[in-house]
C-alpha cells in the first residue's frame, strides 16, 4: 500500500515518483500531466504565461490525484514533507540549480507551517483529510472558483482564497518541474531557471501572507523580514478576512 503526502505542494511530485506503481487511468492522467510540464519547460519561452494558463489543469489533477491517493490509504499530511526535503535537498548538488532549490526548500517550510497550523486546532486530521476526499466528488478549478463566489458575498475575499490556492499550485508546478530537469537532464536556459525561483519563492511569500489574513496562521509579534512588517492597515484586512470564515474554507482547500 502506498505511503502518501504530507503537503498538498508535493502531492504532484508524489504521483510522479509513483508513476511505475500507478493504475490506470490515474496512470495516464499523471502522464499527460507530466508532458505538459515538460512542454513548458523545452519551449523556450517564459515559464509563467504557460503557468498561468496550466492552472486549472493542475488543481484539477491535485484532486484526483489526492482522491486517489487517500482511496489507497489514511493520507498522512505530517510525513511527506519529511520524504520530500531529501529529494529537493538532493538539487542542490547541480549547481546550475542550487538557488532554485533552496527556494522550494523555503516554500516547503512555509507550507509545512500551515499545515501545523491547521492539525493544531484539533479540527483537521488525517482521518478527516481522508475521509472527505474518499468520500467527495472530484471537484474542477471552475467548480472552485464557482463555490467560493457563491458561499462569499465579496469579491477581495473571493480573490485572496483563490489567490491562496493559486499560490499553492505555482509551487507545485516548480517543484516537479524542478525535479523533471535534475532527473531527465532538460537543457534549460540560466534565465528560465533565475525565473522559476523567482516565481516559486514569490508564491511562498503570497502563500504564506495569505494564510495571515485568512486566519491559518497567527500573526508574529516580531514578523519575519522577509515579508516586512505588518501595518494596522493589513491587521484590519486579516481580521475582515478571518471573520468571513475562510479559515473553514482553508481547511479542506
Amino acid at each position: 500500500m502506498l505511503s502518501t503526502a504530507k503537503n498538498y505542494d508535493v502531492i504532484c511530485l508524489q504521483m510522479r515518483n509513483y508513476l511505475p506503481l500507478l493504475e490506470t487511468p490515474i496512470k495516464k492522467e499523471t502522464t499527460k500531466f507530466l508532458n505538459e510540464v515538460k512542454t513548458v519547460l523545452t519551449s523556450g519561452e517564459s515559464i509563467k504565461p504557460h503557468l498561468d494558463k496550466l492552472i486549472p489543469q493542475i488543481f484539477n489533477f491535485r484532486i484526483k490525484a489526492l482522491k486517489w491517493l487517500c482511496e489507497k490509504s489514511n493520507i498522512d499530511l505530517l510525513e511527506m514533507i519529511d520524504e520530500a526535503y531529501p529529494q529537493i535537498e538532493e538539487l542542490k548538488n547541480n549547481p546550475k540549480l542550487a538557488i532554485l532549490a533552496d527556494n522550494i526548500l523555503f516554500a516547503l517550510r512555509c507550507n509545512g507551517r500551515v499545515v501545523k497550523a491547521l492539525y493544531s486546532t484539533g479540527d483537521v486530521t488525517n482521518e478527516h483529510i481522508t475521509e472527505h476526499f474518499s468520500n467527495a466528488p472530484v471537484v474542477t478549478y471552475d467548480q472552485f472558483l464557482g463555490t467560493l463566489a457563491f458561499s462569499i458575498p465579496d469579491e477581495y475575499a473571493v480573490q485572496k482564497l483563490a489567490d491562496w490556492v493559486n499560490s499553492s499550485l505555482y509551487i507545485e508546478f516548480i517543484i516537479v518541474a524542478t525535479t523533471i530537469i535534475h532527473e531527465e537532464n532538460i537543457k534549460i536556459s540560466d534565465r528560465l531557471i533565475n525565473e522559476m525561483a523567482f516565481l516559486v519563492a514569490n508564491a511562498a511569500q503570497e502563500y504564506i501572507a495569505i494564510s495571515t489574513e485568512i486566519g491559518l496562521l497567527q500573526t508574529r509579534s516580531t514578523p519575519h523580514t522577509y515579508f516586512g512588517v505588518v501595518d494596522k492597515k493589513d491587521l484590519k484586512e486579516q481580521k475582515y478576512l478571518a471573520d468571513l470564515g475562510l479559515f473553514e474554507l482553508g481547511k479542506i482547500f
